[in-house]
């Protein structure tokens, strides 16, 4: 995987089972962390925009669906 920006993580054409494993050992490490939140989004053509999103924690972001695109929307400060 190509670390592209501090914690930015890119991996092409991951197969369904390598998906699965890198999410599992994520959620391993997650339960350590406080504070934290971690998304995952890959190529899935079953959803709007070809794309499925997986979240652990709370993101800075709600995913919404619009038009038939999925996009993210900062979240207001409280």
């Amino acid at each position: 995987m190509l670390e592209l920006a501090p914690g930015v993580y890119v991996g092409v054409r991951f197969s369904p089972a390598v998906r699965e494993r890198v999410w599992e050992t994520v959620e391993e490490w997650f339960i350590r962390e406080s504070g934290a939140s971690v998304v995952m989004v890959w190529r899935d053509p079953t959803q709007p925009g070809e794309m499925s999103v997986k979240f652990l924690g709370l993101p800075p972001i709600d995913i919404v669906l619009q038009d038939g695109f999925l996009l993210a929307r900062r979240l207001k400060e409280m």
